[in-house]
């Protein structure tokens, strides 16, 4: 299970890479066209935007796989070993019943608007929104994966669970 955990973090490394590309090239075309050649296209803001949005949601997943996010641990140091396994899992199980109201939600959301089409791109827009429910998932999958991790570790103290 955790090579299948790895090879989706690979491909997720690789998709965010792919999406880091396309916003710089779209905004760099924006800049481009608007104050140089005075001609503005309009596709490159409506892709730089939802290139952003997918670049945020996906990023997150894949920084909880690298324990990258975001958590204030003031507290949990201070705490014994078990304390400290404690407070990690509590912190999980509500990160993880928030990714499955994010899936529920996300996914009526994103397939309540497929037939709403984006201004320029043309695109429907239930495909931007399915990030949603989609980085949820992952997300959440990373989050049982790192508290598996942590219960396993003797030694909380040393976060040396890098993928």
């Amino acid at each position: 299970m955790q090579r299948i955990i790895d090879y989706m973090n690979l491909g997720l490394k690789h998709i965010l890479n792919v999406l880091l590309a396309v916003l710089v090239v779209a905004v760099f075309l924006q800049v481009f066209f608007r104050y140089v050649l005075k001609n503005p296209i309009a596709w490159t803001e409506e892709l730089s935007r939802y290139s952003l949005v997918w670049l945020t949601f996906l990023g997150a997943a894949y920084a909880v796989s690298l324990k990258q996010n975001i958590s204030i641990e003031i507290i949990r140091n201070k705490l014994p070993l078990i304390g400290k396994k404690i407070m990690y899992t509590i912190a999980t199980l509500v990160s993880l019943l928030f990714c499955i109201y994010l899936i529920k939600y996300g996914y009526i959301l994103a397939s309540s608007s497929m037939k709403q089409l984006s201004p320029v791109l043309r695109v429907p827009m239930g495909l931007v929104y399915y990030i949603i429910p989609v980085s949820a998932f992952l997300f959440g999958i990373n989050l049982i994966d790192m508290l598996v991790k942590e219960w396993k570790k003797e030694d909380p103290q040393n976060d040396n669970t890098s993928v």
